[in-house]
């Protein structure tokens, strides 16, 4: 949401038991994950795997409508949500980034979004292809979340006049379905949306914030 362009890193390996194809969402036990069965193999990109079950996003469908039938966003948006859901899908990407596209247009996000297969002059793994990626994009900002600073290398954007802004998150609470399982954080953002259409977008801008990163 605070990107002037977004990038859906679709050529990097695809990883097994992350969240490239599965998130959670709420139940009246708790959290509960929503799993795209893929074939694939090691090695594999992600722009390369493909489902598993083509029938399987109508059975996520069919949870989703038992467990959020009565949340404001799945009333004003539940035909919506059939039409993406019950989509013949093919390849992994296709579902993540048309589901994806669907939230950051609720949220009303601006920035432009391009995948990374798209892009012809970028190059390297890791910390070096995060830094191709903004070289070629000609950026003097790079918005990332604490995790990549597991092997993101500040010198390889200092070499292109890239800043590092890492995201500054203080957690929040809202009202989610379920009530008497408790609040349940870190779910998917659909869980946010569609219990709280009006306000997700505010809630989140105000819960996050970016500091620059110090140069090694």
């Amino acid at each position: 949401m605070a990107a002037d362009v977004f990038v859906y890193l679709d050529t990097v390996q695809f990883s097994k038991n992350g969240l490239q194809n599965r998130n959670q969402i709420k139940t009246p036990t708790g959290a509960s994950w929503l799993t795209v069965p893929v074939k694939h193999h090691l090695g594999q990109r992600l722009n390369e795997i493909e489902l598993a079950d083509a029938e399987c996003t109508q059975k996520h469908w069919k949870t989703l409508q038992a467990n959020y039938s009565r949340t404001e966003g799945f009333v004003r948006w539940r035909d919506e949500l059939e039409s993406i859901l019950k989509r013949p899908y093919q390849m992994l990407t296709d579902l993540a980034i048309a589901s994806t596209e669907w939230m950051l247009g609720k949220l009303e996000t601006k920035s432009r979004r391009i995948k990374s297969s798209d892009m012809r002059n970028v190059s390297g793994e890791s910390s070096k292809l995060i830094a191709s990626i903004c070289s070629e994009l000609g950026a003097d900002e790079y918005l990332t979340g604490t995790g990549a600073l597991e092997y993101l290398k500040s010198g390889d954007f200092s070499a292109i006049n890239c800043e590092i802004q890492v995201q500054q998150w203080t957690p929040f609470k809202y009202d989610q379905p379920h009530a008497k399982a408790g609040f349940v954080a870190d779910l998917s953002t659909i869980d946010l949306l569609l219990s709280c259409p009006d306000s997700a977008a505010t809630l989140i801008t105000e819960a996050g914030g970016w500091q620059q990163l110090a140069t090694k």
